[in-house]
């Protein structure tokens, strides 16, 4: 069964195609393509992203890659008939008003017209900016109507939970099979939007028994990447100056809470560290409102270890209530070093697997979107109609 993933929740506009075999965890995969188009160079000037410039660049981007997309596989040789092409767009004439960007490069798109070798088109439904969500789920109606292809809705945090699974993302067309997880499984995902703790049983139920009360943990990344006049995403360049200072043993100016660290439940909350990066920032600078470099690596270095020792204090007590067997790491934020080396450890601790996802994986992507897509058949309540809407008939 070969898949399309399309993934616009944020500020990343991403395509896949895998190709699978089996069902459920036992699915074997080859990838056959990923690509993703960023928009942070974009959305930097604000701070953080920008919805409706995002919803834009989405429009303007997704036809163009996924014609980049399919220079990857074979074409079809069955055409789109004029009349289907076009009554096809007809009924999705509202897109000139509400996104005329992505409605123009279909119509201009004659790459459409032959249908490709394609079973399913998995879509990110939420959660994420809904502008954004909706350029591709649109998109992915369209195709949908246009080439007769039944649509399975993603939730894009079970995406980063599958994701991890992924043994590769670099072996393009070489088949490859999920990592075993063992029940019960627990993951840890760590986003811009989400900072959960989720238990995962043999019919990959998810429930959600710790989340943020507040901001997430990359969106806290991001504020603090501000606060100290960095560029965003902040994530990478606060661990730059954390690991300088760590380096050049610069000691923190100050010493940050770590938020509900001792709290008797699983959730998290990262708005006080954030205020308090904010006292520490007005405190330490000068008359004319600058901070010197050493504050900024060591309060960078505190803050990386106030989100780490509370992140590895919830995962172990997590661990401890719910018996974990495999432990799974997902969410762009685990692509710092620094929270990979601490779950290792803990991992190592419990003699538990841990699954952390490669580098393009943590990321937002498609390929991520068409593997869980893999995992759902057409014929549950989760499948989509040509329209868009959810089935409910079964």
């Amino acid at each position: 069964m070969i898949i399309l993933g399309i993934e616009t929740s944020c500020d990343d506009t991403a395509l896949a195609l895998i190709e699978t075999e089996g069902t459920g965890l036992n699915t074997r995969c080859r990838v056959i393509a990923s690509l993703v188009h960023s928009q942070a160079d974009l959305h930097s000037a604000y701070g953080g992203v920008f919805p409706t410039l995002a919803k834009r660049e989405h429009g303007k981007n997704i036809v163009p890659l996924l014609h980049k997309l399919f220079t990857d596989i074979e074409p079809g040789t069955v055409c789109v008939s004029l009349e289907h092409f076009t009554k096809t767009l007809d009924s999705f004439k509202s897109l000139q008003e509400t996104n005329p960007d992505l409605y123009e490069s279909v119509i201009h798109a004659e790459f459409l017209k032959n249908i490709p070798r394609i079973d399913r088109i998995a879509v990110t439904e939420g959660p994420g900016l809904e502008p954004a969500l909706w350029v591709g789920i649109s998109f992915a109606r369209i195709l949908g109507s246009l080439w007769n292809i039944p649509l399975i809705p993603v939730n894009h945090m079970e995406g980063h939970v599958i994701g991890s699974l992924l043994t590769s993302d670099t072996a393009m067309g070489t088949w490859q099979i999920l990592k075993p997880v063992h029940f019960p499984a627990l993951a840890l995902l760590i986003s811009g939007g989400h900072t959960e703790l989720v238990t995962i049983d043999e019919q990959l139920k998810y429930s959600i028994i710790g989340q943020t009360k507040d901001d997430a943990v990359g969106e806290a990344f991001d504020k603090v990447a501000r606060l100290l006049g960095l560029p965003y995403p902040g994530g990478p360049h606060i661990s730059k100056l954390a690991h300088e200072a760590w380096e050049q043993k610069i000691p923190s100016p100050v010493s940050l809470p770590r938020p509900m660290i001792g709290s008797k439940d699983l959730n998290f909350s990262f708005s006080g560290l954030k205020t308090a990066v904010l006292y520490a920032v007005r405190a330490g600078s000068d008359a004319s409102g600058v901070l010197s470099d050493d504050f900024k690596k060591g309060l960078a270095h505190e803050f990386e270890q106030a989100v780490t020792e509370t992140l590895e204090a919830k995962l172990r007590k997590a661990i401890d209530e719910t018996g974990a067997e495999t432990l799974i790491i997902g969410g762009g934020v685990s692509a710092n070093h620094v929270l990979r080396h601490r779950f290792q450890a803990v991992a190592d601790e419990y003699a538990i697997p841990l699954y952390m996802p490669t580098r393009h994986i943590s990321g937002d992507n498609a390929l991520m979107i068409a593997l869980a897509g893999s995992l759902h058949t057409t014929d549950t309540p989760r499948a989509l109609k040509a329209d868009g809407t959810k089935r409910l008939d079964k």
